[in-house]
Order: C-alpha cells, then sequence, then structure tokens
C-alpha cells in the first residue's frame, strides 16, 4: 500500500462532505512552534527531515533540529558561516551539508557537531540548494552559476549562456532534475525570471525560458518537475525534456485540476500532492491535497496562517504537515486518525445531538431540540415529528420505523417525507422505564431492558418477562452468535440466554451465568470481538477481556489507566473488522489495537488535547469509528493503517553523551575512573503527541534490574558516581498516543577503575605481599631452627649433665654405698655380744641396700640411654616382677613383642616408673594378693593395668592419712595422663599417659 494511501487512512474523511456529516468542516489539531518553544527563529524558510526522523528548520537566524524531544540550534556561535541558512542535505549517516548564505565554507554536521568542510580553496559561490541525481551527483545553485560537488571539491560548470539582464551573477535558486537535464530557475534577487535547462553530459545550457516569471517547485514522485506562474501550475513535459527542450503542459491525470492553481508551495508525496491553496486576493485559505486519481481533501489552515507568508511545506514520514513561515514559526497539522465535528449537522442547525441509531449505513441522529437526522452514504436529511419530544429511533426496515422514549414504543411509515408520524404502540406506567431496546424479528418481536424486568414483545404484548434483580439495571443487551443474547447487568453479572422464537413463553432460555465476583468491576458496557473474546467496561476498574470456558470466563487482558487507558470508567464499547476495540470513557476516547496476540492503547482524544464524556461508540461499514459525547460533538476515526512493509516505526536515537557536563563523542565506550558522571541524551522522532512519548531505561551491571518509571523526563538519563565496572545501558521509548511498538537503544560501556584497582596494579600489590610472606616465613621459620636448635643444644647439655650426674653417682656414691655395706656386713659378721650393735649394723646393711636400689633407680631415670618406650617397659616389667617376687606374690607379664624406640623424656619415664612402683607397693602391703597380673597396651597411649587378686580397696574405711594413692593421682596429672581403680577380683589399677607413637 502506498504512502499516499496510509495518508488517505488519517485524512481523508470527508471527500463527499455533503453525504457524510452535512456541509461541517471537521477540525485538525495542529501545534505552532515558535522561539518560545526552542525555536532559533520565527522567521523559517524550509523544513527538512533526515534518514532517522530529525526535523530540520532552516531559518534567517540560524539552523534548529528538532528530535521530538528538544531543539538544538545552530548559529555563527557554533561555527555556521551565516546565520541565514539556504539549505541542507543529508550525505550519511548522521552527516549532512549544510549551505548558508556565506561564501567562506560550506558547514558540515555531523553527529550533532558543526563543522567545515575543506575544500581546497579559500572562497566559495554563495550556495542556494543542492540537488542530488539518481546516481548520486551533487550540483549547487548559487549566485555566482552552477557547479558540482565532488571529492570535497567544487567544480564550476559552464552555465556562460545565461542571459545576464545587466547583472553581474546569474544568482540561481531552486534546481530540480531528471536523467541527463537539470532544471534552474533564479531566486528572488532576478525576481524568478528565467527557467534553464543544462545539459549535465555535454556541460552547457540547451534549452532557456528567459523572461519566463517562474517558480520551480521540484520533482514529484512519478518524476514530473513542477513549475508555478503567476496564475497556473505546469509540468515540465517529460518527452520534450527528454531531448533537451523545455515545454510547459498541463499537469495529467486527477492533478488537472490544479492547473489554475496560484501557489509557491507545493509538497510531493507517493500518490498525491500537497498544496498552499490562495484565494483571488492572495490569501491562504487552505490545504488540498489531490490524488493522481483527482480525490480532493481540503484542510483549513490556522487562523495564523492565513496571513502569513508561507515559505516551505513539507509532509513528513509520519504524514504530518509542516508548514513554515517568514515570522510565524511554524505550524504543524498532526496526521491524527481522528477528525472532530463541533456541529457535526451543519453551521445552521444550532443544535446538540442527544442520541445516534447505526444500522446497515444508516444512522439517525436525535437533537436536543427535538429534530431527527437520517445520514446515509448519498445525504443527510432533516425531519420533524409528532411527537413533542422526538423518540430515539432503534429500528428501520422496509417502510417501517421504530423508536422509544423513556416510557413508550412507536412505530411509524416512513417514506423520507420531511414529516413522521409516530404512533403509539406499547407504554409502560410510572415507575417503569425503557432501557435498551432491540428488534429481534423485522419489527415483530421486541427485545427491551425495562426497570426490573427483560421483556418479550409480540404484537404489543409482552409474551415473556425475566426478572431483574431490584435496583440493578441491564447496561447492554448483545445480540451474539449461535443465536444468544448476552444480558449485560450492572451489579449481578452477565446472563446468556438462548432465543427460540417458535415458542413464545420460552422464546428466551438460561444458558450460563457468570456471576459479579467473575468480573473485575461494576459493568457499564460491553462488547464481543470477532474472535469471541468477551471485552467488559466497568464503572471503576478499566477494561478487561476474557474468554469463556464453560460457565466460567478467565482473563486474559486487562487495560487501566495505569497501563495507559484514558480513564477507569468506560462508557460505551465497539469492536471493527479488524478486531480493535474502541472505548468510550468518561474522559475521552480511546482505541486497543489488536497485533496478533497483542493489544495496544492508542489515545485518541488525548493525543489531540481533547476531553470529554463518550455516550456511545459505533463503526460503520467501512470500518469508519465514530463516537458521540454528551455535549453533541462527532469524532470520526479513521481505520489504522495495514500497511505493515510501508508503516513509519521511529527510530530511538542516543543524541549526545555528557561526561561530567561536557560533551563526548557518542561513540566512546571506555571512560577514566574519574569520568563516572554521564548523562544520556535521547530522543524517539515521532512528532505525533510528541510531548507525551515516555521514556525507561535499565542500566545493567549497576545491580539493580528494575527499569525506570516510564516519563518524558528521561529523555536525559542521569547516571552519577558510578563505580568501575562494565555496564550496558538499555532505553525504551513509548508511543501512548499512536500505534507504535516500544522503540529501543542499547549502549554498552566501561568505566576503567583506578590505577590502584587495576589487574596490573593488584598483581604488583600480590607479588609483593607474597613476597613479604615469603620473607617473613622465611624469617620466622629461621628464628624458629635457631630457637629449637638452642634449645636442643640446652637439652643436649641437659642431658649430656643428667649422663655425667649418673655416672658420677655410681661411680663415686655407688662405691661408697658398697663400701659401708661391705664393711657393715664384715662387722655382723663378727661374733658382737652387744645386740645393740648387732641390729644396728643390720639396720645399716638394708638402708645400704636400699639406697643403693634408689640410686639405682634415679641413675636409669637420668641416664638418657634409657629414653625410648622398650626401655621403659623392660625396666618397669622387670622391676614388677622381681619386685613380687621377692615378696613371694606370683607377678604374670603380658607386654608387647616389638616395641617401637620411640623417644620418652627421662621426666616421664621416671612419674610412669614411679606410679607403678606405688600400685606394686600397695599390693604387697595391703593387698594380700598371691598374684598380679602386669599387662601394658600401646593404641595412642602407653597402657599399664596392674590387676591383683587380693581384698581390693576399701573405700569406705580408707585411711584418710594415706598418701598412696594421692601420690599416684599427683604423678599422672603431672604427665597429662588419667589413673583409674576398679574392685574386679581384687584390685585393678589402669595407669594411662598420652604417647606420640
Amino acid at each position: 500500500m502506498q504512502r499516499g494511501i496510509l495518508l488517505l487512512a488519517y485524512f481523508f474523511f470527508f471527500i463527499n462532505s455533503c453525504a457524510q456529516l452535512a456541509e461541517s468542516r471537521g477540525q485538525y489539531p495542529f501545534v505552532h512552534y515558535t522561539p518560545k518553544d526552542g525555536l532559533v527563529n520565527s522567521r523559517v524558510r524550509k523544513a527538512y527531515q533526515d534518514s532517522k526522523g530529525r526535523m530540520y528548520f532552516l531559518t534567517y537566524g540560524g539552523l534548529s533540529v528538532f528530535d521530538g524531544a528538544r531543539f538544538n540550534n545552530y548559529t555563527t556561535q557554533q561555527g555556521l558561516a551565516n546565520d541565514l541558512v539556504n539549505d541542507i542535505l543529508e550525505v550519511g549517516n548522521d552527516s549532512l551539508l549544510v549551505a548558508t548564505n556565506s561564501g567562506f565554507y560550506l558547514n558540515v554536521l555531523v553527529k550533532g557537531k558543526i563543522g567545515k568542510l575543506k575544500m581546497g580553496r579559500e572562497t566559495l559561490p554563495v550556495i542556494n540548494q543542492f540537488y542530488r541525481t539518481e546516481k548520486g551527483e551533487i550540483f549547487l545553485s548559487s549566485d555566482n552559476g552552477l557547479f558540482l560537488l565532488k571529492n570535497e571539491k567544487i567544480i564550476e560548470l559552464d552555465v556562460s549562456s545565461l542571459p545576464g539582464n545587466g547583472q553581474a551573477f546569474p544568482y540561481l535558486g531552486d534546481i530540480s532534475g531528471s536523467d541527463n537535464y537539470i532544471a534552474i530557475s533564479t531566486n528572488e534577487l532576478k525576481g524568478h525570471q528565467g527557467l534553464y535547462l543544462y545539459d549535465i553530459k555535454n556541460n552547457r545550457i540547451c534549452d532557456a525560458l528567459p523572461d519566463a516569471r517562474v517558480y520551480l517547485l521540484g520533482k514529484d514522485r512519478d518524476n514530473n518537475i513542477w513549475i508555478s506562474t503567476s496564475e497556473k501550475l505546469l509540468i515540465l513535459d517529460s518527452i520534450a525534456l527528454a531531448k533537451g527542450k523545455i515545454s510547459l503542459v498541463p499537469p495529467v491525470h486527477g492533478y488537472h485540476q490544479a492547473k489554475d492553481y496560484s501557489t509557491p508551495n507545493v509538497a510531493f508525496d507517493r500518490g498525491c500532492i500537497w498544496f498552499i491553496h490562495r484565494n483571488e486576493d492572495y490569501r491562504n485559505e487552505d490545504i488540498h491535497r489531490i490524488e493522481e486519481n483527482g480525490s480532493l481533501l481540503k484542510i483549513p489552515l490556522p487562523e495564523q496562517a492565513t496571513s502569513s507568508d508561507i515559505k516551505n511545506v513539507l509532509i513528513d514520514r509520519e504524514n504530518s504537515i509542516w508548514i513554515c513561515n517568514d515570522g510565524e514559526g511554524i505550524f504543524k497539522i498532526i496526521s491524527s486518525p481522528l477528525r472532530i465535528f463541533q456541529n457535526p449537522l451543519g453551521q445552521s442547525m444550532q443544535s446538540q445531538t442527544d442520541n445516534v441509531y447505526y444500522v446497515n449505513d444508516i444512522t439517525w441522529y436525535n437533537t436536543n431540540n427535538y429534530k431527527l437526522f437520517r445520514k446515509s452514504d448519498k445525504k443527510l436529511e432533516q425531519f420533524t415529528c409528532n411527537v413533542k419530544q422526538a423518540p430515539v429511533v432503534f429500528y428501520e426496515g422496509p417502510g417501517l420505523l421504530m423508536a422509544a422514549d423513556y416510557r413508550n414504543i412507536y412505530e411509524a411509515s416512513f417514506t423520507h417525507q420531511r414529516f413522521i408520524s409516530f404512533r403509539k404502540i406499547i407504554s409502560l406506567s410510572d415507575p417503569d422505564y425503557f432501557g435498551n431496546t432491540q428488534i429481534l424479528e423485522n419489527g415483530k418481536t421486541i427485545l427491551s431492558g425495562q426497570k426490573n424486568t427483560v421483556c418479550i414483545w409480540q404484537n404489543r404484548q409482552a409474551v415473556l418477562r425475566l426478572p431483574v434483580s431490584n435496583n440493578d439495571g441491564v447496561e447492554k443487551i448483545f445480540l451474539g452468535k449461535d443465536n444468544w443474547v448476552w444480558f449485560a447487568k450492572r451489579h449481578t453479572g452477565i446472563d446468556v440466554y438462548s432465543m427460540h422464537p417458535e415458542n413464545s413463553s420460552q422464546y428466551l432460555l438460561p444458558v450460563y451465568r457468570f456471576s459479579r465476583e467473575q468480573l473485575n468491576g461494576s459493568i457499564r458496557s460491553f462488547v464481543i470481538d470477532k474472535t469471541g473474546l468477551i471485552w467488559v467496561g466497568t464503572r471503576e476498574n478499566g477494561l478487561t477481556a476474557y474468554r469463556q470456558n464453560g460457565n466460567s470466563l478467565n482473563q486474559l487482558y486487562h487495560f487501566t489507566i495505569s497501563n495507559g487507558l484514558n480513564d477507569n470508567f468506560v462508557t460505551s464499547l465497539a469492536c471493527d473488522s479488524l478486531n480493535n476495540i474502541i472505548a468510550g470513557t468518561q474522559t475521552g476516547l480511546d482505541r486497543i489495537i489488536c497485533e496478533g496476540n497483542l493489544y495496544r492503547i492508542e489515545n485518541l482524544t488525548k493525543s489531540n488535547d481533547f476531553f470529554a464524556y463518550i455516550k456511545k461508540v459505533w463503526v460503520d461499514a467501512d470500518n469508519q469509528a465514530y463516537a458521540l459525547t454528551n455535549t453533541g460533538v462527532i469524532l470520526q476515526i479513521a481505520p489504522p493503517s495495514q500497511d505493515k512493509e510501508k508503516k513509519y516505526t521511529p527510530e530511538l536515537l542516543l543524541e549526545e553523551i555528557r561526561v561530567n557536563g561536557k560533551s563526548v563523542p557518542t561513540d566512546k565506550r571506555n571512560f577514566p575512573h574519574k569520568e563516572n558522571n554521564i548523562n544520556f541524551i535521547v530522543a524517539a522522532p515521532s512528532f505525533v503527541d510528541e510531548k507525551r512519548v515516555a521514556f525507561s531505561y535499565l542500566l545493567e551491571g549497576s545491580g539493580n534490574k528494575n527499569w525506570s518509571d516510564t516519563s518524558s523526563v528521561n529523555s536525559v538519563i542521569n547516571l552519577t558516581n558510578l563505580s568501575a565496572g562494565n555496564y550496558t545501558l538499555k532505553v525504551k521509548a513509548f508511543f501512548p498516543s499512536t500505534s507504535y511498538a516500544p522503540a529501543e537503544l542499547s549502549y554498552s560501556f566501561e568505566i576503567t577503575p583506578p590505577w590502584w584497582q587495576t589487574v596490573l596494579f593488584r598483581l604488583v600489590v600480590a607479588s609483593l605481599v607474597m613476597g613479604l610472606l615469603i620473607l617473613g616465613s622465611r624469617y620466622y621459620y629461621n628464628r624458629k631452627l635457631v630457637s629449637q636448635r638452642r634449645l636442643l643444644e640446652k637439652q643436649q647439655a641437659i642431658e649430656k649433665e643428667r649422663t655425667r650426674i649418673a655416672t658420677d653417682m655410681h661411680d663415686d656414691l655407688g662405691a661408697g654405698l658398697s663400701r659401708i655395706k661391705f664393711l657393715s656386713q664384715s662387722l655382723a659378721n663378727k661374733d658382737i655380744n652387744d645386740q645393740t650393735s648387732k641390729t644396728a649394723l643390720e639396720k645399716i646393711t638394708d638402708y645400704s641396700d636400699e639406697m643403693t636400689e634408689k640410686m639405682g633407680e634415679i641413675i636409669w631415670a637420668l641416664n638418657e640411654k634409657n629414653d625410648t618406650l622398650a626401655d621403659l617397659v623392660a625396666y618397669t616389667r622387670s622391676y614388677a616382677v622381681e619386685y613380687l617376687a621377692n615378696h613371694n606374690i606370683e607377678c604374670k607379664a603380658y607386654t608387647p613383642l616389638n616395641l617401637p624406640a620411640t623417644f620418652i623424656p627421662g621426666e616421664l619415664r621416671r612419674n610412669i616408673f614411679l606410679a607403678v612402683k606405688e600400685c606394686l607397693h600397695n599390693v604387697v602391703k595391703h593387698a594380700n594378693a598371691s598374684e598380679v597380673n602386669f599387662s601394658v597396651e600401646l593404641n595412642g597411649v602407653i597402657q599399664i593395668i596392674i590387676h591383683d587378686n587380693g581384698k581390693g580397696i576399701d573405700w569406705n574405711n580408707r585411711r584418710l592419712s594415706g598418701n598412696g594413692l594421692q601420690n599416684i593421682e599427683k604423678r599422672m596429672n603431672e604427665i597429662k595422663g588419667k589413673v583409674g581403680f576398679i574392685n574386679e577380683h581384687g584390685t585393678k589399677v589402669f595407669l594411662s599417659v598420652p604417647l606420640a607413637l
């Protein structure tokens, strides 16, 4: 579908105005931009749109770039060669040539920055207009002649045959062309006199109309070059043009009707042409849109534009009309699908529409002055009737008209006479009244909703009454498929009945009942769409779509103010043939557009700053939707475009990046750690209610996984005090006033860490720390080794000293004790009569033996050669056997056969031995035992078990003064051992000492 048809879908509501809504001029919303809104200057010469959708306005005071969110202005202060901007041309991605009224240099606008185009020459001609051929060559018209821009050089072309008329320069202005020929006119400095044809191949002027006063308007989509004279619109004959000749002929096809127009402003669109139409006094009157097939659409101009000097007209990609004025700024006529008829029944009828009935391309209007109007596809008719307050029509059939008021139903013979005579056929008595009324069978069966009843009327009689709960009401009677009738009730839910015309008393039989609990709120409107989806509008909770599943309703969609609906009070619903839902609310009109399995809200009235209570909505056979407000205004809504391929979709643009308040290139991706306060300025160039475009963003990498609230303020995204790391900024633009899908943008960047947080620095620090740890460890272990060496040396010295003491004791004390023993025995063996002396000698001998024995034990404990586990076990076992044998007690010893040579310090050996010795002494002294079992076990500890068969320990009668057991416990505690005593057929003693085997 061509863009001309797209535009027709938005504007072509009123081509046959008399047959539609009387001869009434509907309102088109427009917006006026001036310097107050940010425009650089009110004298606007031309509008231009680039491939990304931005609008450029060339003024006498600079260049304004409008992206929908803001105006960015450029003057000589920003680098323009001159504030008077003549033309602009896009030559690359975000790259444009800018020609000012200066002969110094050409400007370039690259990614929002003004620069100079280096041309290799000191001065340039004053360039008035660019023209790019189909081959991509760029020609320049200038005050000084015609030039070619090639490889950043300006090449002067031969136009020497142009008549000078005494002028120093040719002052070339508008330029256009086709194939190998370029048409050129002169500018205002030469009074727009002369039309010339340049031959590109031969580099010469090949034909001319030097005396013609013309405006070269440009080229349409069919490659026709349009010319305007003082009273005519003409085109260059294509056949003559191909031969290098100028021949002016009237426009062809449907454009022929514009041949007598007088206008210097034309905009070319696909399949149509737009004109600023002027009256006989050369006053701007309105905009004419002529299609190739001849269809004419007239759009009234804003009052301020009718008397202004219009310099240029542009139709943008959204089919909005931009009108550039010399002094009045810019007017934008919005390409809204909505058209507003404040007085739909004609200016002569100062009446308000109260009710509407539509069926089969016929619309009946009731007014507040009690008149009836009937609109068909051919004409609008006005009627009066015999009823003081004209009833509301609810049925028109062959020759029959039916209508109802609060308490009566009427019928009338209808023959299109200006007077309708209604006759009353059904009346209700107070307090009953009629609500919704439907015809079920060609005017024979009437279905009516009343105060507390739903009735079926046949032959003026009520044949069936279905009660309605008290204080409830039937808000909507809907005739659905399968011969079902749906009753949407305000408070108690929805009832579904099947129709059975063959039985009057059972005309309606219940099928389903959906309770209020299954619904979102109190019902005020109801419709079933083409797919069977049930749409319910409520008083307080918006609009909900349900899918029926037997006796239940499954909610699929829910629309409220929070997700874009005008208002939560939905007053009326309708469905068009494209399955879009038209929703009237108490504040305006919305369209819920079906896109596959998804729906998108289009705010029809809010985007046009129109707010009203919608009483009723309906859709005609041409899929044109309508709405009636409570003030009698009729709203007309064009169907949404179905041209998926050609449909314009705005881009989301990253317009500028500011770091710490300074602008940086938008392709910059890495920022030092000090540049962590970043402002991203975005825009989505859509100019249909651009102030309502909302933005939301998510910064991945920040730890926040929630999108920001949608707000137009968010077109400037402020990110402050960002930590070092990798980020991805995701932005979405939402277009609540249009059906555009959200536009998205993604920008990845990195905040580099400071040098002390870099990986290299951390590696260096880690290496230093590791080095220090290694050095510290070496120092610690060296000190420890020194300490251990000293301790070992000390211990060795002690052991050596112990060995020396043991040796000295053995050699010296042992010899002395042996001598004492020998002498005492010698004396004892002599015949000594003194018994006392003899007894003393015997004691000396016994003491000597005892001292020798104890000294042997001390020497054993001191001698370092005995510091092993094997020596301890062997010595202790030997002592136990010998000691017990000396006291006539049998000793059974059990020790391991293989004993490890584990080192045991002398102090430990001594305490273990003395504890064993004390145990054996107690056996001999107190146990009265005849046998002792002595065993040694090794299991992480050395455990010595001494078990006698004596009388055991009498714990109750134990002598408190005895120190034997306390000594054993004390010695075991000193070496961190344990001791246990058990009476078990004698006494069983456990000596346990931890030992690293």
